[in-house]
């Protein structure tokens, strides 16, 4: 086991996993899973740095346009990902995208609509029962940050879970983590804690194969 701490001035990454070789960010040859990953207001040179960390072939060749608002910083923990679905849910959250090409991957500004990567969908059904199974004793939230609701959440979701694996939550693009959530439970599964904070702090989710999202509402069309 080797454990890499990776800290930059321009904020945190954090890395506890598993030796691997890097493939391409979707291919099915990266299937070395890293225990958990952690972005602390992460910039996007960051993200890059991670990405590349150990890789080989094209991984090794990241294209950044110059387009994309290199300003940004993400925040976010994942456990139990492999480095491919990090990097795709941090430029969800970043707000790129990117495309891989022959010999290089290219980093790109992200569109008003941008379909979920086929790869991110995989092993859903698997995350949604265990969101049912994974049941919290108890939930106590007095005005409490929606970042750190969340964080209570995942961490008492490995701690119930037999496996102890738990479940990866995150916030999506443009959701406020300072939203304050009053909210208390007793006995109740995940999904519906999830579903009680969502609707308290005015938010949908999305449940993919490696983490639940909260997302901004969608607009209704009058």
């Amino acid at each position: 086991m080797h454990l890499w701490f990776i800290r930059h001035l321009s904020g945190t990454v954090l890395l506890a996993a598993v030796f691997l070789a890097l493939a391409p960010v979707e291919g099915h040859a990266q299937a070395a899973r890293i225990a958990k990953v952690e972005f602390d207001e992460a910039s996007l040179q960051d993200l890059v740095d991670f990405l590349r960390e150990g890789a080989t072939g094209k991984a090794r060749n990241i294209l950044v346009d110059p387009k994309v608002n290199r300003d940004i910083r993400v925040t976010l923990t994942l456990h139990d990902v492999t480095r491919g679905v990090a990097f795709a849910y941090a430029a969800e959250l970043g707000g790129f995208d990117y495309r891989e090409e022959q010999y290089a991957i290219r980093i790109i500004p992200r569109g008003a609509k941008v379909a979920l990567k086929a790869f991110l969908r995989r092993g859903r059904p698997m995350i949604l029962r265990r969101a049912s199974e994974i049941v919290i004793p108890k939930v106590d939230f007095d005005e409490t940050e929606l970042r750190q609701a969340i964080d209570d959440i995942a961490a008492a979701s490995r701690q119930v879970d037999p496996r102890k694996k738990g479940l990866n939550i995150l916030l999506g693009p443009g959701v406020d983590p300072s939203t304050r959530v009053t909210l208390q439970l007793q006995n109740v599964p995940v999904a519906n804690v999830l579903k009680y904070v969502a609707e308290f702090a005015r938010l949908d989710s999305r449940t993919d194969g490696n983490a639940i999202v909260l997302l901004k509402r969608r607009k209704v069309a009058k």
